[in-house]
């Protein structure tokens, strides 16, 4: 589950260069510093800007449903990142490690940068896309309307909170539940089945750019999902010896998950008969892709005893609710909702 670590062959005076949060940083600095804008000039943006132009509207319109989840998603890990992961680390439940720290310095980066990318390419390759940036600054803009009107906009509010919470409280249990929405459910089922998808879609609206690109970033949440299983099984390896401060961190790290699994079907509706699924990503090979995720995370990485009946029962309920629900009215009345309130501020807001 987790990437290899290799040891350092270098030895520092205040640095412990053997910790496994110096090689996670140094495996960040090896291979997360690739250049956005760099990468639009190498790979040519203009080619993905050709190919989608060509695309059928049904063909756009999944890819940009896609997109934006992505877009919202990174948009909101990188602000909790900034905000609350690096005091999250700092807790004494992670004994103070310096070099924690620094990997955190290194995560935060790529977490920007892959707004960056899909915020760039949304503009300079789709043209149309209106994220309705300037509606709530502190918050980077209002949800994305097809993000509002789905479960996604639960799951990343939900991070948002919990990594607050975690941070101020700095209780070990608070931040196992913080961080397995963040680590585990957002990073480790929704990107992963994200990137699933975006390969699969490759086969039949091949952009050169946007797979480029999304190799690079499934490179650095390969590194950040090692992060969050490595920090919750230290919580895990302490409750299990004992210590009463750690006590409930399992069974908050399970019920996070029971809580949030069913918002994250919502995000198979792109994939669905409801959407033609024109590109032919199929949500039962979806479903079936990010059953094996949970077993591998949960019950193998973490060994924790996860009910597969019951995510089971929780997916299809909701799944079964979304696809009883008109989404796309949904989108067009956030749209609308949007508009109006950029009006008002066009019109007396300041």
């Amino acid at each position: 589950m987790s990437q290899a670590i290799t040891s350092s062959d270098f030895r520092a005076e205040r640095i412990d260069t053997s910790n496994k949060w110096y090689e996670l940083f140094q495996k960040g600095v090896e291979l997360g510093t690739w250049d956005v804008e760099t990468l639009f000039e190498e790979v040519d943006f203009r080619r993905d800007r050709e190919r989608w132009a060509s695309l059928e509207a049904d063909e756009r319109k999944q890819i940009r449903y896609l997109l934006s989840g992505f877009l919202d998603g990174e948009f909101a890990v990188g602000e909790d990142a900034s905000h609350h992961l690096q005091r999250i680390v700092g807790a004494p439940c992670f004994d103070h490690s310096e070099e924690m720290g620094m990997y955190m310095t290194m995560f935060t980066l790529t977490e920007h940068k892959h707004t960056q990318f899909l915020d760039v390419y949304m503009h300079e390759v789709m043209g149309d896309q209106d994220v309705f940036a300037e509606l709530n600054p502190k918050r980077g803009g209002a949800r994305i309307p097809i993000v509002q009107a789905t479960g996604l906009g639960e799951i990343f509010d939900r991070q948002g909170q919990l990594t607050a919470r975690a941070a101020h409280s700095q209780d070990p249990v608070d931040i196992a539940e913080a961080l397995t929405v963040y680590h585990m459910i957002v990073e480790g089922l929704l990107a992963r089945g994200g990137f699933y998808s975006v390969n699969k879609l490759s086969a039949n609206a091949p952009l050169p750019l946007l797979n480029h690109g999304f190799k690079l970033i499934s490179t650095d949440e390969g590194r950040h999902i090692t992060h969050g299983v490595e920090a919750l099984g230290e919580l895990i390896e302490k409750e299990r010896a004992g210590k009463p401060e750690f006590q409930g961190v399992s069974e908050a790290i399970v019920d996070v998950l029971y809580e949030n699994v069913g918002a994250v079907a919502d995000f198979g509706y792109m994939f669905t008969d409801a959407v033609g699924d024109p590109l032919e990503i199929e949500f039962d090979d979806l479903l079936f892709r990010v059953g094996h995720l949970i077993d591998g995370q949960f019950n193998e990485a973490l060994d924790l005893d996860i009910d597969h009946r019951t995510i089971l029962e929780l997916v299809a309920d909701r799944h079964e609710d979304c696809l009883e629900t008109d989404i796309d009215e949904a989108v067009r009345e956030y749209r609308d909702r949007y508009q109006r309130q950029r009006g008002v501020e066009t019109d007396g807001g300041r």
